[in-house]
Order: C-alpha cells, then structure tokens, then sequence
C-alpha cells in the first residue's frame, strides 16, 4: 500500500471540514507535534547532564564511604588482641557457641591456625549473631561458609573460622 492510498481518506475526511475545523485541526496537530517533540526529545535532552552529575555526585560519596569504612577496619584489626592474651580458637568457639545456643558437632583443626567447624541444626539468627560476635569482639573472622537450609529458621553449617593475623 502505497503512501497516497494510505493519507487519501484522511486527506479527503480534512477537505470535507469547514474551513474553521480544518484551522482546528492543524492546531490541534502542531499542539501535537510539539508536546512530542517537548517531551520525546527537548526535555530528556535537557536533563542528562544534570542526571549524570547527580549519579556522579552519588557514586563519589558512596566511594568516599567506603575508603573511611576500609580504614576504620584497619584500624580495628590492628587493635586486634595479643597472641598471647586470647584463648585458643577452638575453646573460644566452643564457649561462645555454646553461649549463643548454639551446638557444634564437629571442630577440625586445620593449617594456618584456622578452625574447620560444622552445625547441625543451627538457629539461622543466632548463628550470624555468633559469626558477628566472633568478628566484632574477638577478632575471628569467617573465611569459608557454606550453608544448607534445613527449614524455615533452621540451617546446616559448614565453616572455616581464622583470627585476624591468621594465628589461631
């Protein structure tokens, strides 16, 4: 179909309107045109730039945070406890565990001073509470974890806990 054939009803429904309505019309059409044109392609165009600097603006504030949180973590683990003042890994895992609730079924030491442990049936908030406890207080941090749901609120824990430093 071909152009002409295409605009010939509308061309002729137009040339059948008074001439008042055909002024209409083209208003009408030019309104159109130009709120198309305002808001398909002038104001986008516009507003870009001052999106991308707002995107900008958030991503360096979002990366300023998270340089004055690295630090305030290196700090913290520079604070960490002496070697010498701290219980070793295995009992402090055993006494806050057992302090939390929860029940260990099995501890492997393995190389490093790293701590090989495993939950059966663990309470899913009180185990990252313990993680959480272990990290902020002691200074033991969870290397490896892998976790298994085991219904709604309860987990299977596989873990691997090693203390700032890497001593156990």
């Amino acid at each position: 179909m071909s152009q002409t054939t295409l605009f010939t009803p509308l061309i002729k429904a137009f040339q059948a309107r008074t001439a008042r309505e055909q002024a209409l019309l083209a208003g009408l059409a030019v309104l159109v045109v130009l709120t198309i044109a305002w808001f398909g392609v002038l104001a986008p165009a516009m507003s870009w730039r001052a999106d991308a600097a707002r995107r900008y603006a958030n991503a360096a504030e979002g990366y300023e945070s998270i340089l004055v949180q690295a630090s305030e973590y290196r700090a913290l683990s520079a604070q960490a406890v002496n070697a010498d003042d701290r219980e070793p890994l295995r009992t402090l895992a055993d006494r806050t565990a057992r302090e939390r609730g929860l029940a260990i079924s099995r501890v492997q030491p393995l190389e490093d001073g790293r701590l090989g442990v495993w939950m059966e049936q663990a309470d899913a908030d009180s185990l990252m509470g313990w993680l959480s406890l272990l990290s902020r207080e002691h200074g033991v941090n969870a290397e490896r974890v892998s976790l298994d749901r085991e219904g709604e609120t309860r987990v299977r824990a596989q873990l691997t806990l090693v203390r700032a430093g890497g001593a156990g």
